[in-house]
């Protein structure tokens, strides 16, 4: 991946992605490249709703946290999670709204949300996964990501530990 320091990115590195060069000015500052994922392409495009993207970032966001999950100490620290308790309530609760989500979704469309979200392939390669035409599989991206946006808000997230006073006076969780 390219790094702000990078005058520039490789013609190679460009046929695998769509990439936005830094831009600063009045109405964007952007001082690195960024690659343009599928999910904000079809944003872009008016194909989704913005509550249909911000369900697709927050799934996406659900699945790196499950990713981060073999994480050193200090990179656990680094990503927020000021103890080892809260990040295993932040992997639970990723895991339990991931798992619900996609059984709401059923295996087709939650197949191509996380190829398409999450992984971020592209459209030739969903196409000849279910045989289809790069077209069609757009479009059912689109459906599913739709289906997403429901399942999602629909699945709640776990609820923060609730603090109770003990006999002591000390603070305690419940």
């Amino acid at each position: 991946m390219a790094t702000q320091r990078d005058a520039t990115v490789t013609a190679a590195y460009r046929r695998h992605h769509d990439v936005e060069a830094p831009r600063i000015d009045a109405t964007a500052f952007r001082q690195g490249w960024r690659v343009r994922s599928r999910l904000d392409a079809l944003y872009g495009d008016g194909r989704i709703s913005a509550a249909e993207f911000q369900a697709g970032i927050e799934y996406r966001n659900a699945w790196e946290v499950l990713a981060r999950s073999g994480s050193s100490e200090v990179a656990v620290r680094a990503s927020g999670y000021p103890n080892p308790h809260s990040r295993m309530l932040a992997l639970c609760d990723a895991s339990t709204r991931i798992r619900e989500t996609d059984a709401a979704l059923g295996s087709l469309a939650a197949s191509l949300c996380h190829a398409v979200i999450v992984e971020d392939r592209t459209w030739a390669e969903v196409g000849r996964r279910w045989h289809r035409d790069p077209q069609t599989v757009r479009q059912w991206s689109v459906q599913a990501i739709a289906s997403l946006a429901l399942a999602w808000s629909r699945s709640e997230a776990l609820p923060a530990p609730t603090r109770r006073r003990t006999a002591r006076g000390a603070l305690a969780a419940s």
